[in-house]
């Protein structure tokens, strides 16, 4: 299997409660993300992190340009195609939606969804299946014992990973994943983003990633895309992005950058040569 294409062509996008002279989310962005490529994005809070994840999903309509998935234009699918198109992705809000009362085997079996049947849909619910398959998920981020535990028994890490956890079984060509460290410990942050990296990897699934902890932006991923007001500020590979133009993407900020290490504080990536495509106006 190998992960999805995505295109955005001159994109901009507002909240859909947002009023017409509102400062639109994104900005006449344009992006490619080649099947299988790692990419983190970063900056500042209000870049437009979250609502860029949304649009590659396809769970935000833009109001202008054009979005695709494998060179088609996902808008202009049929329902079912639309539909179709989405079952081959994995989204992580930072906060996963966890239902309190329901057992973790049964919240991660539902990132199977898309694969299953009505009847398998219901078995699982019943009597859950895949249990070693999930609780190899699980055993990624130290979290086996935790099978049969129920989700309001556990801490909010706890539940973060999990959320990070149900990737493992979604059977989706991309990940989008939303600040998946917001509620981990350094410690855990690096175990989790390592293991989504090499999990990605091993399965060839494209990865976008937002992230607040630039440090493993830079060092975990080798591309980097900067945000800010919902433009694309710089789109370089991760030991490109220096001092400077993180000052300069954070400028007003500051603070949020004083919160992590420095970048490349963990490991250096080696650089590797690809042409980056820009546009945005």
């Amino acid at each position: 299997m190998s992960g999805l294409r995505i295109e955005l062509e001159d994109v901009t996008a507002r909240h859909p409660a947002a009023s017409a002279n509102m400062r639109a989310a994104i900005d006449q962005l344009s992006l490619t993300i080649s099947p299988g490529e790692h990419v983190a994005v970063i900056g500042p809070s209000g870049a437009g992190k979250t609502t860029l994840l949304q649009l590659l999903g396809a769970a935000l309509k833009p109001s202008h340009g054009r979005v695709l998935m494998d060179r088609d234009p996902v808008w202009s699918l049929s329902t079912r195609n639309l539909q179709r198109q989405r079952g081959q992705l994995f989204y992580a809000p930072q906060s996963p939606p966890l239902p309190p009362r329901q057992r973790v085997i049964v919240s991660l079996l539902a990132a199977k969804l898309p694969e299953l049947s009505l009847w398998g849909s219901i078995r699982n619910l019943i009597y859950p299946q895949h249990v070693d398959e999930v609780a190899q998920a699980l055993s990624q981020f130290d979290l086996k014992e935790k099978l049969w535990e129920r989700v309001d028994r556990l801490s909010g890490g706890e539940r973060q990973r999990v959320g990070l956890a149900r990737a493992l079984l979604a059977p989706a060509k991309l990940w989008l994943v939303d600040e998946p460290l917001s509620a981990l410990d350094p410690t855990r942050a690096r175990q989790a983003i390592a293991t989504l990296v090499r999990e990605a990897r091993a399965r060839q699934v494209t990865l976008v990633t937002s992230l607040h902890q630039v440090n493993v932006a830079t060092t975990e991923f080798p591309r980097v895309l900067g945000l800010r007001d919902g433009r694309l500020v710089f789109d370089l590979l991760g030991p490109e992005v220096t001092q400077e133009r993180l000052s300069e993407l954070y400028a007003q900020f500051e603070y949020e950058l004083a919160q992590v290490e420095t970048p490349h504080a963990l490991h250096e990536v080696p650089a590797v040569k690809r042409e980056i495509r820009v546009g945005c106006a």
